[in-house]
C-alpha cells in the first residue's frame, strides 16, 4: 500500500510540472583517452610517454517555469584505474547548484553555484576542456531590455563557518572577492560589448587585507553575410601589475564546408632588460579558457609558462566539412615572446616555436558524438630554455574522446 501511495504521489508531480513547467533530466558520460609525449610543456631523454583515460560522469537536472529556473548538475571525475579494486571512494560532487528568478520582464538574479561564461570565453569560461570544468559561487543580476544586456556579478569566498575574521585558506590560488560588470549592444552588423572584472586576492601577511585587480576592455564584433571581423583589448591593472592584451580575428566562409580564420593575439610580458622596473607587465586571462586559444598543445596559458615575457601568438585556422555529420579542423600556430627575456647574461630569440593540431570531429547520432585530436610542436632553442626541455625531439599529443549526453527524461510547457 506504501508503494502505492508513493507511485501515486510522484505521477501526480510530473503531472504538475508537465502542466506548468518544463522539466528535464540530462545524463552525460565523457571518457578520454590522452597519449602525451610533450604536452603541455617539452620532453627530454629522460621522459617517457604517458597514456590515460579520464572521465567526465554528470547528471543534470533543470527545472524552468514562467517565474523560476533552476539547475543541479553532480559529477563525478576519475582516472580509469585511480580507484583501487574493491574499494569505495566516495568522489561525487556538485558542478552547479543555482536558482534563477524573474523580477520582471527586464530584471532577474541568479544565486548559487554556476559557470560563467562571456564573450569568447577569453577572461570567463565554463572550461568545458576540463572534465571537472570550473564554477562559480555567484550572484549575478541580469537586465534585458531593448537589445540592451547588462550583467553585474558578485562572489565572496570563504572556506569555514568562521566565528571571527575571514581567513580563506586557498588565498593562494583562488580569489577571496570576484566581482563583474558586463554589457552588450547590437547596432546593425556591429555588437559591441565590455567586460570588467575586479577580483581580489587575500593579502598573504594580513588576511584582512584584500589586494585588488582591475581587467577592463570592450569587444568589438562585425558581421555581414559570409565575413566576420572582431577585436578585443583589455587593460590589467592593480598595485603592482600595469598589463594589456590585445586580439583580432578575421572569419571567411569561403563555402559551405570551409571555413577560413586567420588572428593575431597579444599579452603583454615584462621586460627582463628594465632591471629598474618593479611593475609587473604579464597579462593574466584570470579565469579564461585556456585549451581554446594559443595551441591545443597548452603551451603558454598563464604568464608563468612565458617566464612572464609575454606571448604573440598568430594564428590560422580552417574547418572542413567533411560532411553533414564529420568536421576537420586545422590549426596553425606562429608563437613569439612578446618582450625580452634574459637567460644567462644573454637576450633570448623572441621566437619560440610552430604548433600544428588537426581535430576530427564526428557526430554518431544525437546524442553521441566522437572526437579525436594530434597535435605537434617544432620549437626552438629559446622554447627549449623557456621550457626546460629538448625541442629537437619529436614532442606531441593524441587524444580520443566520446560524449554521451541523452535527455533521459523531459516535459514540455
Amino acid at each position: 500500500m506504501k508503494t502505492i501511495r508513493y507511485v501515486i504521489f510522484l505521477s501526480f508531480i510530473f503531472t504538475q510540472l508537465a502542466v506548468s513547467a518544463q522539466f528535464e533530466i540530462q545524463g552525460i558520460i565523457r571518457p578520454r583517452f590522452e597519449f602525451r609525449n610533450g604536452y603541455g610543456t617539452l620532453r627530454n631523454y629522460t621522459t617517457s610517454p604517458a597514456a590515460f583515460v579520464s572521465q567526465r560522469s554528470r547528471l543534470n537536472i533543470k527545472y524552468k517555469s514562467d517565474k523560476i529556473e533552476m539547475k543541479f548538475s553532480f559529477y563525478d571525475f576519475r582516472v580509469w584505474g585511480d580507484q583501487v579494486w574493491k574499494k569505495d571512494i566516495p568522489s561525487l560532487g556538485i558542478h552547479e547548484a543555482w536558482a534563477k528568478f524573474n523580477i520582471n520582464k527586464y530584471w532577474s538574479v541568479k544565486l548559487g553555484r554556476q559557470s560563467l561564461k562571456y564573450d569568447n570565453s577569453r577572461l570567463l569560461s565554463a572550461v568545458n576542456w576540463n572534465q571537472i570544468g570550473a564554477a562559480h559561487d555567484a550572484a549575478v543580476v541580469y537586465f534585458r531590455k531593448n537589445g540592451w544586456a547588462i550583467d553585474i556579478a558578485a562572489a565572496w569566498n570563504q572556506s569555514a563557518q568562521n566565528i571571527f575574521g575571514t581567513f580563506y585558506d586557498n588565498y593562494e590560488t583562488y580569489y577571496k572577492s570576484l566581482n563583474f560588470l558586463w554589457f552588450s549592444k547590437s547596432f546593425g552588423n556591429i555588437n559591441i560589448s565590455s567586460l570588467n572584472i575586479i577580483d581580489g586576492m587575500q593579502d598573504s601577511h594580513n588576511s584582512e587585507l584584500i589586494n585588488f585587480r582591475s581587467t577592463n576592455g570592450i569587444n568589438l564584433i562585425y558581421k555581414k553575410d559570409n565575413f566576420n571581423a572582431s577585436s578585443r583589448f583589455y587593460l590589467q591593472t592593480a598595485q603592482s601589475v600595469n598589463a594589456y592584451y590585445t586580439n583580432i580575428d578575421l572569419q571567411f566562409t569561403a563555402t559551405n564546408r570551409l571555413t577560413i580564420s586567420i588572428g593575431n593575439e597579444i599579452k603583454s610580458g615584462t621586460n627582463a632588460l628594465d632591471s629598474l622596473n618593479t611593475i609587473c607587465l604579464a597579462f593574466d586571462i584570470a579565469y579564461g579558457g585556456r585549451h581554446k586559444f594559443n595551441g591545443r598543445m597548452d603551451y603558454f596559458s598563464t604568464p608563468y609558462t612565458t617566464k612572464n615575457a609575454g606571448l604573440i601568438d598568430t594564428y590560422l585556422n580552417s574547418d572542413f566539412k567533411l560532411s553533414e555529420n564529420t568536421n576537420l579542423l586545422a590549426e596553425y600556430h606562429y608563437f613569439l615572446l612578446q618582450n625580452n627575456y634574459v637567460y644567462s647574461g644573454t637576450v633570448l630569440d623572441k621566437f619560440l616555436g610552430h604548433e600544428f593540431d588537426f581535430v576530427l570531429r564526428h557526430k554518431i547520432d544525437k546524442y553521441i558524438k566522437l572526437e579525436s585530436g594530434y597535435s605537434f610542436i617544432l620549437g626552438s632553442k629559446s622554447l627549449d630554455i623557456i621550457k626546460s626541455g629538448n625541442s629537437e625531439l619529436w614532442n606531441n599529443w593524441f587524444y580520443l574522446m566520446i560524449t554521451i549526453d541523452p535527455i533521459l527524461f523531459s516535459t514540455n510547457k
